[in-house]
């Protein structure tokens, strides 16, 4: 079997995986796979799933294949463009584990641990510096489990101006 690779740039080989992995080419696309990792020395490896297929063979290979890869000192990343590829891999809960992104600028910064935004650009300021993760919490409470870190007393009720209420007085 032979699967295409090339250079994204100097730190990364993408590999294509453009066919179904099932029990007739799993052991011949992990040897291919493993194969392009020792000679070409990249810092990152990106698996391009070309196929909206991906069946329990081929969530084991890619596992091994990055088991193998982070005891050589290599990340990877998977670049899924088909939607029900990202949900087969998020439903196994391997979206993080594979570092999972829909495009292929998308697994490049997930090889180099950065989240990719919505649009596969790199977030930051307008001049290229990253800034500030924006905070998940919002200004007030969204239900009654929204803020867990406090502790809640038995029979009393926070009403959502008190806070601010206190912090005018004080």
């Amino acid at each position: 079997m032979f699967l295409l690779s090339y250079h994204l740039d100097s730190a990364h080989l993408v590999v294509e995986l453009g066919e179904t992995v099932d029990l007739d080419n799993e052991a011949a696309v992990e040897r291919e796979i493993l194969r392009l990792l020792p000679c070409c020395g990249p810092r990152a490896v990106i698996v391009d799933l070309l196929t909206p297929l991906l069946t329990p063979r081929a969530l084991g290979v890619l596992l091994r294949v990055r088991s193998q890869a982070e005891e050589r000192g290599v990340m990877l990343a998977v670049a899924a463009g088909h939607d029900t590829a990202r949900e087969t891999l998020r439903a196994a809960g391997l979206d993080r584990v594979l570092r999972v992104a829909s495009t292929l600028q998308g697994a490049e910064l997930r090889s180099r641990g950065c989240r990719p935004s919505a649009d596969g650009e790199r977030a930051g300021t307008s001049d290229g510096r990253r800034g500030a993760p924006p905070s998940p919490r919002t200004s007030g409470t969204l239900g009654p489990y929204a803020d867990t870190s406090r502790p809640r007393v038995p029979g009393r009720r926070r009403r959502a101006g008190s806070d601010a209420r206190r912090r005018g007085r004080s």
